[in-house]
């Protein structure tokens, strides 16, 4: 199955995507700070970040595990998450640009649908009694996605991220260099860099 071959082909320790450029990234910051002694960074957490579009990374192993194949669009990158004890299971989709923004919606928009296609066509050919728990868990899958950039136009951004809202993506942000850290957006919790954005955001909307 494709999502075996991923697991084996991209399961890494690495808690980051990275663009072309080898320079920006999209980070997960660890859960604590200063562990300290028997508590890990990460502690009660799952985190699984795979470069799908492998230029800077690779030889393409995880585009192929997922059945993309040559041109096929796609986005840069997937972050899996989630927590010990909790039904819910997070998949962010990360989208790495410059200024220009181009069709990062589009490239985010369609790997969602090949992936959880994909997720589909590998539910359904499991034994019919073990269909209905494995359609149960694709349905809890929560959808988030971020687009990183370098200053584009604000407008832009809301535009991208709008179009990705309505097409059923739970949550979306947007990172640069400065604010780059994809915790919040993963767990739900608003930082104080993304509250402050926020409300930027809201009074730009409503001065209009």
């Amino acid at each position: 199955m494709s999502f075996s071959r991923l697991l084996l082909a991209g399961a890494s320790s690495k808690k980051y995507i990275v663009g072309n450029n080898g320079k920006d990234r999209v980070i997960v910051s660890p859960k604590f700070l200063n562990p300290g002694p028997g508590r890990e960074a990460f502690e009660g957490e799952v985190i699984l970040c795979f470069q799908i579009d492998e230029e800077s990374e690779g030889d393409g192993q995880v585009a192929h595990s997922l059945g993309f194949q040559g041109d096929d669009s796609r986005c840069d990158g997937l972050i899996f998450y989630s927590q010990d004890g909790e039904s819910e299971k997070i998949i962010c989709l990360v989208e790495m640009k410059s200024t220009n923004l181009g069709d990062a919606d589009e490239q985010i928009i369609q790997s969602k649908t090949h992936i959880k296609n994909l997720l589909v066509r590998e539910c359904h050919a499991l034994p019919q009694e073990c269909r209905e728990d494995c359609e149960n868990q694709i349905n809890s899958i929560k959808w988030k996605a971020c687009v990183f950039h370098h200053g584009s136009s604000p407008l832009d951004i809301q535009a991208i991220l709008k179009r990705l809202k309505s097409s059923g993506f739970k949550d979306v942000r947007d990172f640069t260099r400065a604010d780059n850290d994809a915790r919040g957006l993963l767990t739900g919790e608003v930082s104080a860099k993304g509250l402050a954005k926020k409300v930027r955001g809201d009074n730009r909307r409503h001065s209009r």
